[in-house]
């Protein structure tokens, strides 16, 4: 069965390594009650029984349920634990919600879903798993099901399993039920019916039948449409004879063979062997009026149900709680033990709440052992209530306020965001009529760039709980701003001026606010270009991302739209924040890139990059061979001569076929045996690859200095079929150097390949590494004195008409001299009263009277502002000099300054 297994939890046992042992008999009912009393093994009082169990929050989910956060802190073993529980509280009394139960894909069993497609599919609000299961069969329930009032499942004839159900006045029962049913033929014969909708098992010892007999073994079971594939139940030890009934007739009769059909939804198909099929074959024929009669009952006969007109059911294992008080167990339970994941079910002593119980082994939350879930369960109100299948098939869903779907609300055993595909579960349904809105959901940036468009998402929900569906035909939102600074277009809102808003949200008498802060210069700490690349490149695209820092700390990415772009020493193109180069100025050695938001600019330089070709495939000096990953992916990897080819006349090409294999998938062309080494210590890799419109990944596999494996990709969508040129910033994957070329390869990775071609050709060519220029060290020296209106530039001496002064401790300099003095670039803003510098990659722009400078994109205050002394702007030397990379030395005797 599903989920569980003895302490320590490293597996999970199936069918294979334990038989799971029913007994079939009617007969045997009393005597199956009396094992249960006699046999038990008393749950030993558990050391949690005095520790309390912690409420943390809950929240509503539809009218008439709530879920409830928990923490049960105890020692286990003198060690102090703590376990995680939520809990779905269910009022039966309350006619807006239904608790009802789920089974596999659209009611069939065999179909098996997780907890969430189930609920999602059905509609509940909320929803934990259900009955236990043999993993290696068609994914049936071990116990009976009823849904919406249809028997699914009846139960096992196995001692000690107990069933939660509904009446039809909603109350709840936690109890052990039984199943009678036969087949009456046109003749009057008859023979019983082992039960319905019910996969193999093997019958325990019981004095009355056959220890560890097959069930099948002269066995007659019913199959209806809700089991949904067309083997019934064949593992092999029985040879099946089939019958095909619908409305009562028999229409097909395939003997030693299978029905290759679904049961009709107005019939069923009855699975005979060994004695069984001898009575169909002397009792039944094609045409014949037939009549299967069954019902389930309580194994208790002093307990008239009426379970024929039970609203639910759900099979599960021991009883854990009875009056609430632990209960003894009313079966083995050695493997489900240990401190697992756990599921459960219960309602209160007065019959009112339901509760949907799980309880998590994941993280810090260490599990339950099945006392403690007995006592957990007690502490929350439980008077009677059973144990259902947990482990990795324990999940609770839930539908957040405002949402359509569940999400998964527990954290699951094997690992985060993992659920289990089972064969059924309980749902909570809402039956609550249409609502005024209650309250609403927005959620959106509250931090925003000018030109940003801003879309918010609306949620909201009703009275009942309920999500509001919004638009046409639904329910309608007015949006509006408190300041002027912005507009709206439906709900997307454009950032137009820097400044705060609250911007507003009503629907019916329900109002939602938001405050929005549109950031301008002034918010700013830092402004910075994210290049995809460092190397300026002939024909290159880069990747420009400019992401800014507010002065609260806030780290965004500029929308393309809010800035201002300029390019000095080559020329371009911007599609966002794509450039695209088109030519580089004659003589350019360095390229600069400046984008600008409201004022605030920064730079980035781009060195014009030395580019060496590797291989160009003219030569066949590096030998290359095919491997494909896995094995079974076939293809050729060859030198060979294209048309149309960018230099020369031959390409590398990779033939490839993934139709093979699983998972992801790979074609490899393996360069020069092992490899081929790089010289020095290029920045960028290109590669000129024609390619097929397949959709598939493009990469290439380097070795660097320590043998470390670096994958680095060139595309992950080829969708073009010309030649296009590929580049990898080879930077950011922290390579070693020297490193080796290993291999070009296509990749077809396991997610999406039903997205991707899997045949194909891709031809490479010119494999070419660029490298960073050599940079000019060369510095002028430049000597500055205090109230000395000359300077020396490289022994060169030069005529100020300003001096450098003090001025508050500060050395302040004409900025203009000391900056052209020292190679760099000067421009002055008679409008901004702003001075602009310019050096190698340094960048600065200075105010007037204004403290706050902006050096590299980085907003620095100065101790003093700069200032006009003679019509000349003085900056503070220190400052400056320190951010622009310049080395200063100070003469306390002389009062002079040296840079270099």
């Amino acid at each position: 069965m599903s989920g569980f297994q003895s302490v320590p939890p490293q597996a999970e046992p199936t069918a294979q390594t334990k038989k799971r042992k029913l007994i079939p008999a009617l007969a045997a009912a009393v005597l199956l009650q009396a094992i249960w009393t006699t046999t038990a093994i008393p749950a030993k009082a558990a050391s949690p029984a005095d520790s309390p169990v912690t409420f943390i929050s809950q929240e509503p989910l539809t009218y008439g349920a709530i879920l409830k956060h928990y923490e049960y802190n105890f020692d286990r073993n003198k060690t102090p634990v703590k376990v995680k529980a939520d809990v779905v509280e269910v009022d039966l009394q309350n006619p807006m919600v239904r608790l009802d139960t789920m089974a596999g894909t659209k009611g069939q069993f065999t179909k098996k879903q997780t907890v969430r497609e189930m609920a999602n599919e059905t509609g509940a609000v909320a929803a934990i798993n259900g009955d236990f299961y043999n993993t290696q069969a068609e994914g049936v329930p071990m116990g009976p099901q009823v849904m919406s009032g249809k028997l699914l499942a009846t139960p096992p004839y196995l001692p000690g399993f107990f069933s939660f159900a509904l009446t039809k006045d909603n109350k709840p029962i936690v109890d052990l039920f039984t199943f009678q049913g036969q087949v009456t033929a046109k003749d009057g014969a008859t023979y019983p019916l082992g039960g319905v909708n019910k996969t193999y098992y093997w019958f325990e010892a019981d004095g009355i039948h056959e220890q560890d007999k097959h069930s099948m073994i002269d066995g007659l079971f019913m199959y209806t449409n809700t089991w949904g594939q067309v083997d019934r139940s064949n593992d092999g030890v029985t040879v099946p004879t089939e019958v095909l009934v619908r409305n009562g007739v028999v229409e097909k009769i395939v003997t030693t063979g299978i029905i290759n059909e679904i049961a009709p939804v107005d019939g069923y198909i009855l699975r005979a062997s060994g004695k069984a099929d001898e009575f169909v074959r002397q009792h039944l024929k094609v045409g014949d009026k037939i009549a299967a009669d069954y019902k389930v009952f309580g194994q208790d006969f002093s307990k008239n149900y009426d379970a024929a007109n039970f609203k639910m059911m759900i099979g599960g294992h021991t009883i854990l709680v009875d009056e609430g008080k632990p209960s003894y167990f009313s079966r083995d339970v050695s493997d489900i033990g240990g401190y697992r994941s756990r599921t459960a079910m219960g309602y209160s002593k007065d019959q009112r709440f339901a509760y949907l119980i799980t309880a998590d082994n994941a993280g810090d939350s260490k599990g339950l052992s099945l006392p403690e879930l007995q006592q957990f369960m007690i502490k929350i109100g439980v008077w009677k209530g059973l144990n259902l299948d947990g482990g990795g098939s324990t999940q609770l869903v839930t539908r957040p306020l405002g949402e359509f779907q569940t999400v998964l609300t527990n954290n699951t055993e094997y690992g985060s965001g993992y659920e289990r595909k089972v064969v059924n579960g309980v749902g909570v349904f809402s039956m609550a009529p249409k609502a005024d809105v209650k309250d609403i959901l927005v959620k959106g940036p509250t931090t925003l760039f000018l030109q940003e468009k801003a879309s918010y998402s609306l949620k909201a929900y009703d009275n009942y709980y309920n999500p509001v569906q919004f638009g046409s035909n639904g329910a309608q939102a007015q949006w509006s701003s408190s300041q002027p600074i912005g507009t709206w277009e439906g709900n997307t809102f454009t950032a137009q001026k820097p400044g705060k808003t609250t911007l507003t949200v009503t629907s019916g008498t329900a109002t939602k606010k938001l405050d929005v802060e549109i950031i301008g210069r002034d918010q700013l700490s830092s402004l910075k270009i994210q290049p995809s690349s460092n190397v300026l490149l002939p024909n290159a695209i880069y990747r420009l991302p400019v992401v800014a820092t507010t002065k609260q700390g806030v780290t965004r990415t500029v929308p393309a739209q809010g800035i201002q772009w300029k390019l000095e020493g080559f020329k371009g193109q911007f599609d966002g924040d794509k450039l695209t180069v088109q030519s580089i100025d004659p003589g350019v050695k360095l390229g600069r890139v400046y984008a600008q938001y409201d004022g605030f600019t920064t730079m980035l330089t781009l060195p014009l990059g030395q580019m060496q070709t590797l291989l160009d495939f003219e030569t066949d000096k590096a030998p290359v061979t095919f491997t494909g990953f896995p094995a079974e992916v076939k293809g050729t990897a060859k030198r060979l001569s294209a048309a149309n080819v960018p230099s020369g006349a031959y390409a590398l090409s990779i033939n490839y076929d993934f139709t093979g294999g699983t998972g992801t998938k790979a074609a490899y062309a393996v360069l020069g045996g092992s490899g081929i080494q790089v010289q020095g210590q290029p920045q960028t890799l290109s590669v000129k690859v024609k390619g097929d419109n397949s959709f598939n990944w493009v990469r290439a596999e380097v070795i660097d200095a320590k043998g470390a494996s670096k994958l680095i990709d060139l595309s992950q969508n080829m969708n073009w079929t010309d030649w296009k040129t590929l580049t990898a910033d080879l930077s950011s994957y922290g390579v070693a150097y020297p490193i080796t070329l290993k291999r070009l390869y296509v990749a077809n990775p396991a997610q999406g390949q039903d997205e991707r071609a899997s045949k194909g050709e891709v031809l490479f060519d010119d494999v070419s590494f660029q490298y960073a220029p050599t940079v000019d060290a060369t510095r002028n020296l430049v000597k500055l004195a205090i109230n000395r209106t000359t300077m020396t530039v490289n022994q060169t001496t030069i005529e100020l008409d300003q001096a450098p002064i003090l001025h508050k401790d500060n050395t302040m300099v004409p900025v203009r001299f000391v900056v052209e003095a020292m190679g760099g670039q000067l421009t002055w803003s008679d409008a901004e009263r702003k001075v602009t510098v310019v050096k190698d990659s340094h960048y600065a722009e200075m105010w007037l009277d204004k403290p706050d400078l902006i050096i590299d994109g980085q907003v620095v205050t100065a101790e003093v502002a700069p200032m006009l002394v003679g019509e000349r702007t003085m900056v503070p030397l220190r400052l400056l000099s320190e951010k622009m990379g310049w080395k200063v030395g100070w003469d306390q005797s002389t009062y002079s300054v040296t840079l270099e």
